[in-house]
């Protein structure tokens, strides 16, 4: 009977630690504003890349990537169904790199209502990811 009851203390655990650690990765993909601001194009727009294990020099790197707003995450903290992101943040790839010129920043991330979600408040939908060329 001790198993039983320790075998359904588990599942029950896993049940409820499941949605918060699922949560972050329904965040993972090209966001923007508006679908204008979602076609490929250089310049400043709405466009947030979030990718939560994006390999950078062969180590997992997750970041959030925006128009000359570069950013490693630092922290995760689930918040309720949302996620809470720790990040640095760097003007210019370069920097990124080199690690110049850092600056401390947090993202909110939270679902939206028919698939969107919304970054600090304010809502976005998801951008086809453009085709990588294979």
């Amino acid at each position: 009977m001790r198993n039983v009851i320790t075998l359904a203390g588990i599942a029950l655990a896993f049940a409820l630690a499941a949605p918060a650690s699922q949560a972050a990765e329904n965040f993972d993909g090209l966001w923007a504003k508006t679908a204008k601001d979602c076609r490929n194009k250089e310049g400043p727009d709405s466009k947030t890349l979030i990718d939560m294990s994006k390999p950078i020099g062969g180590k997992p790197a997750p970041m959030v990537d925006q128009y000359e707003n570069h950013c490693r995450i630092d922290r995760k903290t689930v918040v309720g169904d949302g996620v809470h992101l720790s990040v640095t943040c760097f003007e210019f790839w370069e920097y990124f790199n080199k690690g110049i010129e850092p600056r401390k920043a947090t993202f909110k991330l939270a679902p939206g209502p028919n698939g969107t979600i919304k970054i600090d408040g304010k809502a976005h939908l998801r951008c086809k990811m453009p085709a990588s060329g294979r």
